[in-house]
């Protein structure tokens, strides 16, 4: 990956709806250029999928951190992610090695989906941060070195 494609990048995290035409005058390249380069980074899985980006905060979610100590947390994951309302997992190190990112416009939901999670086997402990309010949230881009 040189310049010019953490410069396509930065432009698309931007605006993902951007033409190749604008991409290609805006990048100071041929359309050809910055279609054979945008179909690479799909390729190799650097740009992942395009997607709208939806404001939580209009359709007055609630948004909580469940924080998850487990024996083994790649087995809880398999029953972790295709429950409802689970947006985002990662693992973690340190006293947690899963944080699982919920959101929900019915707090008895993400009441049900900590207590579902605490019940699985191999679960020892599970704390829930319940967020009152979204200060920031951004998409990520990486720093070019």
């Amino acid at each position: 990956m040189d310049e010019k494609d953490v410069l396509l990048l930065s432009v698309l995290v931007k605006d993902a709806r951007k033409t190749l035409s604008e991409l290609a005058e805006m990048l100071g390249m041929s359309i050809s250029s910055v279609h054979k380069r945008v179909k690479k980074l799909e390729k190799e899985g650097i740009i992942e999928r395009y997607t709208a980006i939806v404001n939580p905060d209009v359709f007055d979610t609630v948004t909580a951190f469940l924080l998850v100590s487990a024996e083994n947390p790649e087995k809880i994951f398999s029953n972790i992610e295709s429950l409802d309302d689970v947006v985002e997992v990662y693992k973690a190190l340190g006293n947690f090695n899963m944080v699982i990112k919920v959101r929900s416009n019915d707090l008895d939901r993400i009441g049900g989906i900590t207590s579902k999670i605490s019940s699985m086997k191999g679960v020892m402990m599970v704390e829930c941060i319940v967020t009152t309010k979204r200060l920031k949230e951004s998409v990520w881009f990486p720093e070019m070195r």
